[in-house]
């Protein structure tokens, strides 16, 4: 965060804590700070039992690799939690500036993608192409729709993920990185799942 952003950022603190300041595309009444909030609080079942297996070894036993995931899974729960109190009387100035600058500096759809499964992701990837296809009409509705908190709040992950993608100004623009992300995605978690199964199997092989 620059200077100037730590400066305005503290007085708009002082105004109240009621103020937000936020970061980021808004999707109609949705805005960056509700995507975080639902992002970072959600745990699909593939971490979940990561943690768990993390959690079952000494730090001295976690490899670099791991010690620095069960650190990610660690810093994803406290701003989970700061972001839920952020513009509330709850909110310290010191978390009110954290969390703008976490806004700043860490990126949405990275964390999308790695809390989707690889099915999830290939649901994703056929359902933005096939949206990109739709007469301009049908997708302002579907998104203007889904806009809505109420609905939005319901929406599934990979509907809410969908939902971003398609309601980003530079979604044409942005396909085909889109597309190379996620392959890139699938790989990473089809490594990580072998990872798992190979330690299922023989829990007691060193890595």
């Amino acid at each position: 965060m620059s200077d100037f952003h730590k400066i305005m950022t503290k007085a708009m603190f002082n105004m109240g804590c009621t103020t937000k300041i936020i970061n980021g595309h808004v999707i109609g009444n949705v805005s960056p700070d509700i995507e975080w909030t639902k992002w970072l609080s959600y745990e699909p079942e593939f971490e979940k039992k990561r943690i768990e297996y993390l959690d079952t070894k000494k730090v001295s036993e976690l490899s670099y690799e791991e010690l620095e995931e069960a650190s990610k899974y660690s810093r994803n729960k406290i701003f989970a939690r700061l972001f839920k109190i952020y513009g509330t009387d709850e909110c310290s100035e010191e978390d009110y500036m954290r969390i703008y600058d976490y806004m700043c500096n860490e990126s949405i759809e990275k964390l999308m993608l790695s809390k989707l499964t690889i099915e999830e992701l290939q649901y994703a990837k056929q359902e933005i192409t096939r949206l990109s296809k739709i007469s301009k009409e049908e997708l302002s509705t579907k998104v203007r729709e889904e806009q809505i908190l109420s609905n939005y709040e319901q929406l599934s992950m990979v509907d809410s993920y969908i939902l971003h993608m398609i309601s980003d100004i530079h979604y044409v623009r942005s396909m085909s990185d889109l597309n190379k992300k996620i392959d890139a995605q699938l790989k990473q978690n089809e490594v990580m799942r072998q990872r798992s199964l190979n330690y299922a199997l023989n829990p007691y092989t060193k890595k």
